[in-house]
């Protein structure tokens, strides 16, 4: 896992790193390279997190090469430098022998299911009740197999099923069983990728991020597209995002984080609708009260219910409200910050998710150093906080060669 951030203001942007990797959810290394330059002309810089791979290809090679490429191409805009992306990958896959078939994705899921003795009642009831947490990558990566694939799929999983094939929900079951193949062995294993700068023709910066999923054999998808702008109507306008592990920088900016948020949201809404129904119960037990009474109580009641929504709308607004009024001012002083400031606070938003991390969790799965860039119009893509893996005064050819390429 990761933490990383961009910041948006009038005049600059930021982009934040941390460095650690996971393997295997258990062995963490810090000193991977997440944040590069992508351009000076126009100035860009792009992030990855999550998988660092595509095709066993390191995400860093395809970006240095992509930047090689891309600098002879004159992208104007960051959906240019997207698509050339995306173009430039196209062009990579057929070179890999990392490849996989769609059979092969099947068979491998498949065998983590020797028989449905393994699928014991609660994974079955799991699977009744699956839920993706992200549905909309899901449902497109459905829609991109072919219904050859699809009913392949479905007849494979209905063999290592067959002990549940009386079960009225066994339909259901296996629906949500294809939905957690897909979530499992393409939505779980994506790269996503943060575009940040300014256009070529514009004098505010602006970002989009996105995800790219491999599939099988060739095939690859990008979805979860998502694109900020500092407007240019709004005085001020300031727009910061983090990605990945983003609870520490939410909870600063938000002053709380999503997780909590949507439990209390969610505990209101509990209580709100169980007050009634208790309310209705203890009404209907009493013996002294008269029934005309209870009629009229219980009517005053059902009103009630039918107000729930509303009042539970109400609640959300208050919330809302009050995370507004705490990031307002945050905002505002955060356009302000000078660039070195505005360098120290990503830095520092990072290092502080990883403290988190040390003292709260087994893995470190933030950490080592954090790698900050701003970029300005007219200064373009500068390093503020940089690791290298060697000694500079040791190694002069190696900015020789890059003062030679500038050139």
């Amino acid at each position: 896992m990761t933490s990383e951030l961009v910041i948006l203001t009038p005049s600059a942007v930021a982009l934040a790193a941390d460095s650690a990797v996971t393997l295997d959810n258990r062995k963490i290394y810090n000193g991977i390279n997440k944040l590069f330059m992508l351009s000076n002309e126009p100035p860009i810089g792009i992030m990855t997190y999550n998988n660092t791979r595509f095709l066993n290809i390191p995400f860093e090679t395809i970006i240095k090469e992509f930047r090689l490429y891309s600098n002879n191409e004159k992208f104007e805009s960051l959906n240019d430098f997207q698509n050339g992306l995306n173009e430039y990958l196209k062009f990579i896959t057929p070179k890999s022998d990392f490849k996989f078939s769609f059979d092969q994705k099947l068979e491998d899921f498949i065998a983590n299911f020797n028989s449905i003795n393994d699928l014991d009642e609660d994974l079955y009831q799991r699977m009744i009740n699956f839920a993706t947490p992200n549905d909309n990558i899901t449902i497109e990566i459905y829609n991109s197999f072919t219904q050859e694939d699809l009913e392949k799929t479905r007849e494979k999983l209905k063999e290592i099923s067959e002990t549940y094939k009386l079960k009225e929900d066994y339909d259901i079951f296996i629906e949500n069983f294809i939905k957690f193949f897909i979530w499992e062995k393409f939505v779980n294993n994506f790269t996503g990728i943060v575009l940040a700068g300014f256009e070529r023709d514009k004098l505010f910066p602006s970002s989009i991020e996105y995800k790219i999923i491999y599939l099988y054999d060739e095939k690859f998808i990008t979805c979860a597209y998502g694109e900020n702008e500092v407007s240019l109507k709004k005085d001020g306008d300031v727009v910061v995002n983090s990605f990945a592990q983003s609870d520490v920088i939410s909870t600063f900016l938000h002053s709380i984080d999503f997780n909590t948020k949507s439990q209390i949201l969610n505990f209101f809404s509990e209580i709100n609708a169980n007050y009634a129904n208790k309310l209705i119960e203890m009404i209907q037990n009493n013996e002294n009260i008269d029934d005309d009474s209870k009629q009229e109580v219980l009517k005053e009641i059902d009103n009630f219910n039918e107000n729930n929504v509303s009042l539970n709308m109400e609640f959300v607004n208050f919330i809302q409200l009050i995370e507004n009024r705490h990031v307002a001012p945050i905002l505002r002083s955060i356009g302000a910050l000078p660039y070195e400031e505005l360098s120290n606070l990503c830095e520092s938003l990072i290092k502080i998710t990883s403290l988190k991390r040390k003292v709260q969790s087994d893995l470190e799965t933030v950490g080592g150093d954090v790698d900050v860039a701003i970029i300005t119009k007219g200064d373009g893509f500068i390093w503020t906080k940089r690791k290298h893996y060697f000694d500079g005064n040791l190694n002069h050819q190696f900015f020789e060669k890059k003062n030679n390429e500038k050139l």
